[in-house]
């Protein structure tokens, strides 16, 4: 099983990522929105998802639910929310998502970054 403290996010890794997430346009948000489900899907069917990727799940549902009931969020929490969606879906992200075990702890640290970025833009999160 895969240990999320194996992948840290760098300074330089942050900076590179929030130089990213100034180009996102969001009237893109459905194109981006629309793909969730379907690599979601295809974890699920593989199966035996480890807790990395139940975290990871979990999160990314959390990021989908307060995207989808929140229509005034900022304009710069938008973004932050679709890049760790985008990131979420690229499969040849820093760490390839077929890389067994270790695929997505790379996915992991993303979101829950972004996730703390926003925390205090956004209505109280379930998860804590």
């Amino acid at each position: 099983m895969s240990d999320p403290k194996l992948f840290q996010l760098t300074d330089e890794d942050k900076s590179h990522y929030r130089e990213i997430i100034e180009k996102i346009d969001p009237a893109h948000s459905l194109s981006i929105t629309r793909v969730i489900g379907s690599k979601i899907s295809g974890m699920l069917d593989e199966g035996n998802l480890n807790s990395v990727e139940v975290a990871l799940i979990d999160d990314i549902a959390i990021l989908m639910g307060i995207f989808k009931l929140n229509p005034e969020l900022p304009k710069s929490v938008v973004k932050k929310i679709l890049f760790a969606m985008m990131y979420f879906v690229d499969e040849n992200d820093e760490i390839p998502d077929i890389i067994p075990g270790y695929g997505y702890l790379d996915d992991i640290k993303v979101v829950e970054w972004v996730i703390n970025d926003i925390r205090d833009q956004i209505p109280p999160l379930v998860k804590s």
